[in-house]
């Protein structure tokens, strides 16, 4: 069984028709939380570099007490307006939300304007009220340090933008079919995303922000890499619980006794995305089925489920070993791209994808791009071996 949404959840569990939970979606519930333990388990690694020395601190003038100015108030003037104008204006619009809520947060045609005015007039009470309260007579000048911790929420949403984008570009190579719908439906951005597509632009989008901001870049992406395999594995189970497709082939071998149904096979009753076919038409050969109920013809192998504890248990050992690898700045990151690949390539062996002709071989997007991440991690952790090995000893000799 599925639970889109936590009406769903309520009703079987509890016999609930609470209409108001159809606007909480399980899928974003166990993002979000990917998210925030993303975001704890790399401020508190950022902070231990941070303690150890490894950033070079960059300081930055912080004026206390600054009269204030009308540009202050432009931030909170736009948070209230668009709390105010979508947020609260859920309550007008609950039929329209509880259909599609990603079609209603990302349209410009639904909403109350009136009460985005009102919230957006308390925001900025409220902040006016507080920079008046904070303002001197004299203002202090303070230099600070730009600590890569205090950036540890930007750092994600960076990431989590920069990742859904580049999945959606990664998704669209694979299945050009859903471009139309991704240009008429912004709320698609949501569903459909290749998880080594947001890998690589989150990467590269990251590597020019640290570049920017001068962040040692290998103790940064060291520091990422237990932080994202955990946030992976929760965000799975979204996919679990919601249904999105992300499942295996069929498997219709006899179950064990002593394992559950839930870890050998799934027939993903009521998903969200209505499919009955285990393929989804996505495999050549393989015939199209008529869905006569929401629910798979066949069982299938419940592979967001295999990842959740896959990418669970490689992030926590490197959490283990990470104090370890700390004096080879690099190192972390590149066996993190070495069983991200490997991880990959064992899930793609019962999961539903398109096999296409790469440099001459019969393999999936992920599969091919596994073995690019497996050689590029190996290179990677050599040359930073043999980087951190000649450092090592031309100290010794000095």
């Amino acid at each position: 069984m599925c639970y889109p949404s936590f009406y769903d959840l309520f009703n079987q569990l509890f016999g609930l028709k609470i209409e108001l939970f159809k606007l909480f979606h399980t899928f974003g519930f166990f993002v979000a939380m990917g998210f925030i333990v993303g975001i704890y388990i790399l401020k508190k690694e950022l902070q231990r570099r941070e303690k150890l020395g490894l950033f070079q601190l960059k300081y930055q003038k912080v004026i206390y007490g600054a009269k204030m100015s009308w540009t202050d108030l432009i931030f909170p003037a736009i948070i209230g307006f668009l709390i105010g104008w979508k947020a609260l204006g859920v309550l007008q619009n609950l039929p329209i939300v509880g259909e599609n809520p990603g079609e209603y947060f990302l349209s410009l045609q639904h909403g109350n304007v009136f009460v985005g005015i009102i919230v957006a007039a308390l925001f900025v009470a409220y902040e006016y009220r507080m920079l008046k309260k904070d303002e001197r007579d004299t203002p202090e000048e303070k230099m600070e340090p730009i600590l890569p911790s205090n950036s540890t929420s930007i750092i994600m949403v960076v990431a989590a933008v920069s990742g859904v984008l580049g999945s959606n570009l990664f998704n669209t190579l694979e299945h050009p079919e859903q471009l139309k719908e991704l240009l008429t439906d912004p709320s698609s951005l949501v569903s459909g995303l290749n998880i080594f597509g947001g890998l690589i632009c989150a990467g590269l989008t990251l590597l020019v922000y640290a570049y920017l901001k001068k962040i040692n870049v290998p103790h940064l992406f060291d520091s990422m890499a237990p932080a994202f395999l955990v946030a992976y594995g929760i965000g799975r189970l979204g996919c679990q619980t919601a249904g999105d497709g992300c499942w295996g082939v069929p498997h219709t071998d006899p179950k064990p006794a002593f394992v559950p149904q839930i870890l050998w096979a799934w027939s993903y009753e009521n998903n969200i995305i209505n499919e009955c076919d285990p393929y989804q038409g996505q495999v050549a050969g393989k015939p199209q089925v008529d869905c006569k109920e929401v629910k798979l013809i066949e069982p299938v192998y419940p592979t967001p489920i295999y990842e959740f504890f896959i990418a669970g248990f490689l992030g926590m050992l490197l959490w283990m070993f990470r104090k370890r690898l700390t004096p080879f700045a690099g190192m972390m990151v590149s066996i993190f791209f070495i069983i991200v690949g490997l991880e990959r390539i064992l899930i793609e062996q019962i999961r539903v994808n398109e096999k296409a002709n790469y440099l001459g071989f019969n393999l999936t997007q992920s599969e091919f791009i596994s073995i690019l991440l497996i050689i590029f991690g190996f290179s990677l952790g050599v040359f930073t071996y043999i980087f951190h090995s000649r450092k090592n000893k031309t100290v010794d000799e000095k």
